[in-house]
């Protein structure tokens, strides 16, 4: 049944366009525990057409992870462009890096710093600087895993000729889980508001279906949904990134 469901995935996505972005997320997608040492992986996806329909874009990302004992040290950025014609349809950088020790079993102290530019929503720089606690609210191996966190970040944003900075409370809650070998379940939710303004905030959902092609390669359908309720003036506070990828893991 497995190889089955196997050959039938990888053949949807090598028949699907792979325009839509592929996405990087914070929380890693996968559940088994880090091994120590060093590993990562690498995600991508990648479109062009000529002729009547002239568009190319591609989205490349990656994760590198090292753990040593209780304390992992991680690094994820992402880069996405594209284009129609002559015209420029997109174009963003992100870099996260996340340091995590888990001092207690269940609770773990973490900090991190956060960088994005957008060029298509008039944002030349967001960072963030922020620390908190992260507790394991259940896990059992290869099987489950869910997880919250939550602290304070300090941000400062370059956003259509203005520039601000401000304190949020940085929420989150992560849940996985395996499906069968092959197929697993992941979702996450942020949520960042700001302590200068009850209405300003930003919310981040990400679910997604991760499916192992192979022992390295895995495919990602999802989606991810961003609202950002203090946008200018020409910027809207909704953005949606629908997501198909294939990622290969080291």
């Amino acid at each position: 049944m497995f190889p089955t469901l196997s050959r039938l995935t990888l053949a949807i996505a090598l028949a699907m366009p792979l325009s839509v972005s592929a996405f990087e997320s914070i929380e890693s997608d996968r559940l088994a525990q880090p091994e120590p040492g060093t590993s990562g992986g690498i995600r991508g996806s990648i479109d062009g057409r000529s002729g009547n329909t002239e568009r190319e874009n591609y989205t490349v990302g990656g994760r590198l992870h090292y753990q040593a004992g209780d304390t992992g040290m991680f690094v994820v950025t992402e880069h996405s462009r594209g284009k129609a014609g002559n015209l420029e349809i997109e174009n963003n950088t992100w870099v996260h890096a996340h340091y995590r020790d888990e001092f207690q079993r269940g609770l773990a102290a973490e900090a991190f710093v956060d960088h994005l530019n957008d060029d298509f929503r008039q944002l030349d720089a967001r960072t963030q600087l922020g620390a908190g606690v992260r507790f394991t609210l259940d896990y059992t191996e290869n099987q489950r895993g869910v997880y919250a966190g939550i602290g304070l970040l300090h941000e400062w944003e370059e956003q259509a000729g203005a520039d601000d900075h401000y304190w949020r409370i940085n929420s989150y809650i992560s849940y996985k889980r395996q499906l069968n070998p092959q197929a697993r379940v992941v979702f996450n939710l942020y949520w960042q508001p700001s302590l200068d303004s009850s209405s300003d905030h930003l919310i981040v959902v990400e679910p997604a279906f991760v499916v192992e092609l192979a022992k390295q390669l895995e495919l990602k359908v999802g989606v991810k949904l961003e609202h950002d309720s203090a946008t200018p003036t020409g910027v809207k506070e909704d953005e949606t990134r629908y997501v198909t990828s294939l990622s290969y893991q080291f």
